[in-house]
């Protein structure tokens, strides 16, 4: 069986550099605002929620490429901290 050539990373770096600069632009970035750099603290928890929902959630997380738990933090975040209704 013949072994494939893997891409050289060094002469891959060395097109980099001798590529015009205007390719790449000139971009200022704060990383203090990324969201990366945001994100709230979480505490991991082990809950019990009915085999119906969660498959809903599951379902709904999988169509738009999320995971699930983001998707239940998500919802519960705006039905406990962002909605009207003061509890």
């Amino acid at each position: 069986m013949k072994r494939k050539n893997k891409p050289d990373l060094v002469i891959a770096l060395k097109r980099v550099d001798k590529a015009s600069s205007h390719l790449f632009g000139n971009i200022e970035i704060d990383v203090a605002t990324l969201p990366c750099m945001n994100k709230p603290e979480k505490e991991k928890i082990t809950g019990n929620f009915d085999k119906s929902l969660l498959r809903l959630v599951r379902k709904v997380a999988k169509d738009h490429r999320v995971p699930y738990t983001e998707l239940m933090n998500d919802v519960l975040t705006q039905v406990f901290l962002h909605s009207k209704f003061k509890w």
